[in-house]
């Protein structure tokens, strides 16, 4: 086995070539060796890589990498592991290492939690990684709790009257906020602070930008956060370290936090709670490395009351590098070029903290190669990003974290607005914040808030804005009465009334207003060769209502991506919602067919900066197999344009293609009518048989109490007295039940009879349309099987709204669509032979989802499904076993991946059943031979195992 420091020397050479500031066998102090040394802004990463690919190898790596850490020789380290067969340059950059980031503090791990935070990358794409190392330091969780923690005291330190009179000082400037909102200001505005302790020697103003460039002749420089805090007067000297920083510029930032200061008491407890502040900014920022725009984004959310009624959400650091990085992949910019690199402009309707701004700023630097970084970064700052939100407080973050991207350079002027969502002030008219700008283009008819110069008293001016290459957002997607009601019932209808007036021209349903972010974005990007990348709700791409917005979508764009998560661990992009969102991205096309969409369910959602960089490398180079990330399907461009992104419901390719191409034609809106769904029944309430108006009820989706076919009624019900029309509804009874919302890694039915009629709460009660010499409960029966089968269930699924993978709620709608043999045209015989497979299972127990592919109720159920209705057998045994693998069903990742194909021979039985499956493929057409040829691929079997049939 060769040493590994001739390959370390290489490895060098090529991070150095990819523009990174790489060192290899560097000497330290105190004696120990780094293996490669890599300088990331004001970070040291040290790279430990051992040669050989066995366990041992890389626990030696980890051992390696924590000791830098213990010895305080780097801020963070990567194991790395090269395989043994690798010994030349050519092999080395042409190839794949095994790597995982170690941070100061990591817990030990168990020796199967350690293997799975390996991460299998190609060296090209080692730089990425390496530089979204630094991202890593400390979890922001953790430290959004130690800032809340120090907020909090902070606040503390104030009286509720002085609280009060703190906030009358502030004025308009901080409406929306509290005390504890104010706290949260100071401590981002001390954390830039503290970033700008470190160039505090390089930067004397030679004129003062306070003063009209003026020449600056007062004191510096200005004291660091550390002697702010011995001098005993904390709030005094930071307020005067922040005016000597005014000199040189940093207005957006350091005004506020003047102001902030300004306005509170002159009392010790004033004085102690900035002391506090200030401690924490140390330690957050000793801890933290670059992760300002991370803690900000969750402690900002948290501060603000009305966050969730306003759509306020905070993408996490890993899904903007993901969808930074897919956003300006193959984009064709010369990053050698300056003018082009500085003519980019790029758009947030929705920045909140900036997050995604600060995302592509960072993109932008690392892969900027023209020689002039600071010149770069000035552009940035000054030209290229642009940024709108309803809150002043939130573009406060956004410019303090834009800023602290290159403290050195002192910007003086940022495209961040803050934009009335309510009554304006200045004019009294009702204004709906970014979205006022769907009146025009250039020069607007309305005044927003511009972010310059004392940015809590700067004079509304018209905005200005250009046209974009690329518009990046996670926008509000909150229905307009849920978030125009907290603003007071006039304020209410008069923004419904503006809404009324900016809409009537849009060409989609306005039900939420992320939908006019959309239309935003697209109006404002180059006609040619614009980009945009949103985080969206994945109910987005499933849900009925939004099948205008698709198409609308797919006629002005190509849809590259579409990224959902099934990682049960993570099935959300935003930190601080609990829905399935998904990442699009979009570009304009040009002449030609529009290339497929290529749709990622990914199976673990990456958790950190430098995972989500490798990730998008992977999803970039076109990867459709099975890996460590996920899953890749690749769908046509017709079936996008036409709406259909039902791709996205399924883990599995396989799965989808069965539920897509080979279910029923016809739909249960055409076989039976749907009552009142349960919703209203809920606020019914529960009463005794023999009770005035007592109706029978299905009143839960007990999984304990409905495990079989036939179901009696758990409750009886009736009307309050303050609801008597409710009676109506209790009324309207009926045997049939189908499932309205189910867990799935529990639920054994998703549709049922009962024993007599019933109202349902989490059922809907159906009624069958009559069929001519059909007895009616007959259909009933035979739909509840068809339901139950695994073919019904996939059905179920294929047109669920998924907002929660593994917990979907139907909508009247969604259960109408759900795909249904036509039962007019089915021979009595055969609904006839449905209802009596029906009566000799209905009282059988049943086993929940996870393991209904081992349940002989369930096989039973398939097999007179199959047999009456002719589905084909086989291509049920194989949807069978790959829905028992999906994510949502078993509430555990993804862990269907290929086995060996080395078999021992097959046995007698196996063979029979070899033989059996081979002739029913002959019949099954070419798509569901490569389908049963692709199962057989993913299990290594050459033929379907016996516990499927």
């Amino acid at each position: 086995m060769a040493n590994e420091n001739p390959l370390n020397t290489r490895l060098c050479d090529i991070l150095v070539d990819a523009g990174i500031d790489a060192e290899a066998e560097v000497r330290q102090p105190d004696g120990s060796r780094i293996d490669v040394q890599c300088r990331i802004g004001a970070q040291t990463v040290a790279i430990e890589a051992e040669h050989g690919g066995s366990s041992a190898k890389m626990r030696e790596a980890i051992r390696d990498a924590d000791d830098k850490l213990r010895r305080q020789v780097c801020d963070v380290a990567v194991a790395l592991v090269y395989p043994d067969a690798y010994r030349t340059r050519r092999e080395l950059e042409n190839g794949v290492v095994q790597v995982t980031v170690r941070t100061p503090g990591a817990a030990p791990k168990t020796a199967r939690q350690r293997d799975g935070e390996w991460r299998s990358i190609n060296v090209a794409d080692l730089a990425n990684y390496v530089r979204q190392a630094p991202h890593e330091l400390g979890s922001p969780e953790a430290l959004a709790k130690r800032a809340n923690i120090a907020i909090n005291n902070a606040a503390a330190r104030f009286t509720p009257a002085e609280a009060q009179s703190i906030m009358a000082e502030m004025g308009d400037a901080a409406r929306g906020t509290n005390i504890k909102g104010l706290m949260t200001d100071l401590l981002t505005a001390v954390m830039f602070h503290a970033n700008l302790d470190a160039i505090r020697h390089q930067q004397k103003p030679a004129t003062d930008a306070r003063n009209n460039s003026e020449p600056y002749d007062g004191p510096w420089p200005p004291a660091t956060v550390a002697e702010c805090r011995q001098s005993g007067q904390v709030a005094w000297r930071l307020h005067q370290a922040h005016n000597l920083w005014l000199a040189v510029d940093y207005k957006q930032i350091l005004e506020w936090s003047c102001a902030i200061i300004n306005a509170l008491p002159n009392t010790p407890a004033s004085n102690t709670a900035v002391d506090i502040i200030a401690a924490a900014a140390l330690d957050i920022q000793r801890s933290s490395g670059n992760r300002h725009h991370d803690l900000v984004g969750i402690t900002f959310c948290q501060s603000v009351e009305t966050a969730r009624s306003d759509g306020s959400f905070y993408t996490t650091i890993p899904a903007a590098t993901l969808l930074t990085s897919l956003l300006f992949h193959d984009a064709g910019i010369d990053w050698t070029d300056y003018e082009q690199v500085a003519g980019l402009r790029i758009v947030d309707f929705a920045c909140g903290t900036g997050t995604l701004l600060i995302a592509a700023a960072n993109y932008i630097l690392e892969h900027e190669q023209t020689g002039q970084p600071e010149r770069v970064a000035q552009a940035l700052l000054e030209q290229t990003l642009y940024g709108f939100d309803i809150y002043n407080r939130a573009i406060f973050q956004t410019a303090t974290g834009i800023g602290m991207i290159a403290p050195s350079v002192a910007f003086h002027n940022m495209h961040l607005y803050s934009l009335t969502l309510g009554i304006d002030p200045e004019d009294g008219g009702a204004k709906l914040g970014s979205l006022e700008m769907l009146t025009g283009l250039g020069q607007l008819s309305f005044n927003p808030r511009p972010v310059t110069g004392t940015r809590i008293d700067a004079a509304p001016a018209p905005l200005e804005t250009e046209t974009f290459q690329m518009a990046i957002m996670n926008p509000p997607f909150t229905r307009g009465d849920i978030r125009h009601k907290q603003l007071g019932k006039d304020t209410e209808t008069r923004l419904r009334e503006r809404e009324a007036q900016l809409y009537a021209g849009l060409p989609m349903d306005q039900s939420s207003n992320a939908n006019g972010f959309f239309v935003l974005a697209e109006k404002y990007l180059d006609a040619a060769s614009g980009r945009m990348a949103f985080v969206m709700p994945t109910a987005m791409a499933t849900n009925p209502s939004a099948a205008a917005v698709r198409r609308w979508l797919a006629e002005r764009f190509g849809v590259k991506y579409i990224i959902v998560s099934y990682d049960p661990e993570r099935i959300c992009q935003s930190g601080n919602t609990d829905i399935g969102e998904m990442l699009l991205v979009l570009e304009r096309q040009g002449a030609g067919a529009t290339p497929p969409t290529a749709v990622v369910k990914l199976t673990t959602n990456p958790g950190t900066a430098g995972d989500a960089a490798a990730c998008a490398s992977s999803i970039a180079n076109g990867q459709t197999e099975a890996h460590q990330w996920g899953i890749v399907d690749y769908i046509d461009a017709a079936d996008i344009a036409a709406g259909n992104w039902n791709a996205v419901q399924f883990t599995s390719n396989e799965l989808y293609r069965i539920a897509s191409q080979n279910l029923w034609p016809g739909e249960l809106r055409n076989q039976v009518i749907i009552d009142p769904m349960g919703r209203p029944i809920r606020n019914a309430r529960k009463c005794a048989a023999d009770a005035v108006n007592a109706a029978p009820a299905l009143f839960d989706h007990d999984v304990e109490h409905c495990n079989k076919l036939e179901v009696a009624p758990d409750s009886y019900v009736q009307p309050p007295p303050s609801r008597p029309k409710l009676l109506n509804t209790l009324q309207k009874v009926n045997h049939l039940k189908l499932a309205e919302r189910v867990r799935l890694t529990t639920v054994k039915n998703t549709a049922c009879r009962t024993t007599v009629p019933a109202v349902g709460s989490a059922w809907a009660t159906a009624t069958t349309m009559p069929i001519p010499g059909t007895d009616a409960a007959a259909v009933e029966k035979a739909i509840v099987m068809i339901l139950n089968s695994t073919p019904g269930k996939l059905g179920m699924l294929l047109v669920r709204s998924n907002k929660i993978p593994s917990y979907p709620n139907f909508s009247k709608d969604g259960l109408e669509r759900i795909p249904l043999p036509r039962l007019s045209e089915l021979a009595p015989a055969q609904i006839g032979g449905l209802a009596a497979a029906y009566d000799g299972l209905s009282g059988q127990e049943r086993q929940p989802l996870p393991q209904a592919h081992r349940c002989p109720v369930q096989l039973a159920i398939d097999a007179a499904v199959c047999a009456q209705l002719g589905f084909d057998e086989t291509l049920c045994q194989i949807a069978r076993h790959l829905l028992a693998q999906e994510p949502m069903v078993t509430g555990k990742r993804y862990e269907f991946t290929p086995q060996s194909a080395t078999q021992a021979p097959l046995t007698p039985q196996q063979q029979s059943i070899l033989e059996r499956t081979e002739r029913k493929v002959s019949a099954l057409g070419e798509q569901n031979s490569q389908l049963l040829a692709r199962f057989h691929q993913l299990t290594g079997n050459r033929y379907v195992p016996e516990t499927l049939l």
